[in-house]
């Protein structure tokens, strides 16, 4: 048992029950009260307040007006309340009525006339009952808090696994994982995915220029405008390693590829992004777009990575190129280069 002093309180409606319940009980120590009407024992329970302190109720079983049955009821509607012990108190004639008590969620009962010895006991075995029950709950609250916080925990680092620390966009990893459901998706379905794949043009001399710490800024801030271009929840932007970004696009044909594609060109002309080591003097990136619809029997990935190929020897600052040169006008030169054009920063 805790040090802490045993609470017990006396619901009945004789004065003189109250007073010689509380008359045995004086050899446990307990704090006891024994309130004159059952609004004072509804405070002491805390039906108003949601709290209590005490161990243990003895309730009378029969009294005028709201009687011990009604009055265990209502105090076991409240979940405060499951864990205390209650005691009836009962004439030897009232027998009959325990059944419904324990069926109501009484815990134990002593007959008048009361014996000390025996109501110190039961009362002792009571109190030790609702401590026990109590710190079980309290465990079980701590568990409970502790399970939410590691699981919250988890999910913090599930978090962390998945986004390039740099730029909060997704990582490669993240990225490997949703290009396999999406192409699952469309081996299933059919649905279209499109891939667009870009690098920033001349980095190596952004880094060389300005310096490592001003390259970290530029690739935050063209990963916040490539996350602005791609707004819908199914769009997936990710950093795939250095200074290239992917842009995954679900349900989406070449025609909304290349439309999302001259957004990001568009969004980047605008922002002008300063960029001394470049002949534009402002950040430019080169894209290679590829749709499912178009790349036949080549892999989406190695559809983008080639038409990113292309895009940066047909000139970069802005080039881009996609993985069928008819259906789209005045696409860039996207002839294989030779091997003094392959050089590339």
């Amino acid at each position: 048992m805790s040090a802490e002093p045993l609470h017990v309180l006396i619901v009945d409606d004789s004065a003189l029950m109250r007073a010689m319940l509380r008359q045995a009980l004086r050899d446990l120590g307990a704090r006891v009260e024994a309130p004159a009407t059952l609004d004072g024992a509804r405070e002491a329970l805390g039906l108003r307040g949601g709290h209590t302190h005490v161990d243990v109720l003895l309730l009378d079983l029969v009294m005028p007006g709201t009687d011990g049955l009604t009055f265990l009821r209502e105090l076991r509607a409240h979940a405060h309340l499951q864990d205390l012990s209650v005691v009836m108190v009962t004439a030897l004639q009232e027998d009959d009525r325990l059944d419904e008590a324990f069926a109501a969620g009484a815990n134990d009962y002593v007959t008048k006339p009361v014996r000390p010895t025996v109501l110190c006991a039961r009362t002792l075995h009571a109190a030790r009952l609702t401590r026990a029950l109590r710190a079980r709950r309290e465990r079980e609250a701590q568990l409970e808090l502790m399970t939410a916080s590691l699981r919250s925990l988890n999910e913090q680092l599930t978090e962390l696994s998945v986004t390039d620390g740099l730029t909060g966009i997704a990582n490669r990893r993240a990225f490997d994982a949703h290009l396999d459901r999406a192409l699952s998706l469309h081996a299933r379905s059919g649905l279209n995915v499109t891939l667009i794949m870009l690098d920033i043009d001349h980095f190596k001399r952004y880094n060389d220029t300005l310096g490592h710490p001003a390259g970290d800024a530029c690739l935050q801030e063209v990963a916040a405008l490539l996350r602005e271009c791609t707004p819908r929840r199914t769009d997936l932007t990710a950093r795939y390693g250095g200074e290239e970004f992917a842009l995954l696009l679900l349900d989406t044909d070449l025609t909304g590829g290349l439309t999302v594609a001259r957004r990001v060109l568009s969004a980047l002309a605008e922002r002008r992004l300063p960029h001394p080591g470049h002949p534009l003097g402002y950040v430019t990136v080169s894209l290679g777009v590829a749709c499912t619809e178009l790349t036949g029997e080549v892999p989406l990935r190695e559809a983008a990575d080639q038409a990113l190929y292309r895009a940066k020897h047909a000139g970069r600052h802005g080039a881009f190129a996609w993985t069928h040169p008819l259906d789209m006008p005045g696409a860039p030169d996207r002839r294989p280069p030779t091997p003094a054009e392959s050089v590339v920063d």
